[in-house]
């Protein structure tokens, strides 16, 4: 049997699959404990752990789009599952909701009530669906409010404001702490209300450099594809030329990766390497200037 040392266990034991199915597995998402990310959870748990008290931690997970912070909202969400006691009532301890395009407080206590499967009225006012959500809170036991695409908040122009008011004073009300996600426009939001923006920690995803966290990421990364041959993505040269192609988003040199291993199955070169990276179709992000002076 074929001795794949530069694969993790789990990942050796795909290598008996069809192409079909290898190609699969390269394609899905996988979860790595950078070192940034394990700090952000960390943080997180301690909110989660925090005494009730008058001045709940707020916390604001902000970085550009495809660095990494949906992978975090997800693992940190999974975490904390909703639990069943003895007596059959539901303990949710966090909630999470997305925040819509164009938000206004009836959209967004709506969301909160769907995701505690509260069944309401659209013609319900604003009061009558905050009120219910306030008792389902209490009734569920919940902590924490995960809001993601916090950015969004800002779309709601005048009345930004006053959202952040109400979900400062549902805050308030309940004890609860607010983890929300977003890109930088978050902290414009925010800026609309310094008393809400006074009570939140900012924690940056910041951009990725071609340095040692890096270069460690893809070694890490390396032994979740399924591939006969080590491609030593770590190495120097290739490094450098996987940053240059997928920028400073994690998001963006997952996505070359997913790409590149995927191709290196099909073509039997079973490795990813400099020919490789350079025959596939790819498009930086610094490209799309140049595509949209030519259309």
């Amino acid at each position: 049997m074929a001795n794949f040392a530069h694969l993790s266990p789990e990942t050796s034991k795909l290598m008996t699959l069809p192409s079909a199915e290898r190609v699969q597995a390269c394609e899905m998402d996988h979860w790595v404990g950078y070192s940034r990310a394990i700090q952000v959870l960390d943080h997180l748990d301690n909110v989660m752990t925090y005494p009730r008290s008058l001045r709940m931690p707020n916390v604001l997970v902000v970085g550009r789009s495809g660095n990494g912070k949906s992978a975090i909202r997800h693992r940190f969400v999974h975490r904390y599952p909703i639990q069943i006691t003895e007596q059959g009532e539901a303990v949710i301890p966090l909630v999470d909701i997305e925040v819509p395009g164009t938000p206004d407080e009836s959209e967004i206590w709506s969301e909160f009530l769907l995701r505690l499967g509260i069944a309401h009225s659209s013609r319900d006012t604003p009061t009558v669906k905050l009120q219910r959500l306030k008792q389902a809170l209490i009734d569920v036991n919940a902590r924490v409010l995960v809001i993601d695409e916090f950015n969004n908040f800002i779309r709601a122009g005048k009345a930004t404001g006053d959202l952040l008011a109400s979900l400062k004073n549902l805050s308030n009300v309940l004890n609860l702490s607010v983890v929300a996600f977003g890109t930088q426009e978050a902290i414009n939001a925010l800026n609309t209300d310094p008393h809400m923006k006074s009570r939140f920690d900012p924690l940056a995803l910041d951009r990725w450099l071609c340095n040692v966290e890096y270069r460690r990421f893809l070694t890490t990364y390396e032994r979740l594809l399924p591939l006969a041959e080590p491609s030593n993505l770590a190495s120097p040269l290739l490094a450098a030329q996987i940053h240059y192609m997928a920028g400073d988003t994690i998001g963006g040199t997952v996505k070359l990766l997913k790409r590149a291993a995927a191709e290196a199955i099909r073509n039997g070169i079973e490795k990813i390497d400099k020919q490789l990276l350079e025959t596939i179709q790819w498009t930086r992000t610094d490209d799309w200037d140049q595509i949209s002076r030519r259309v």
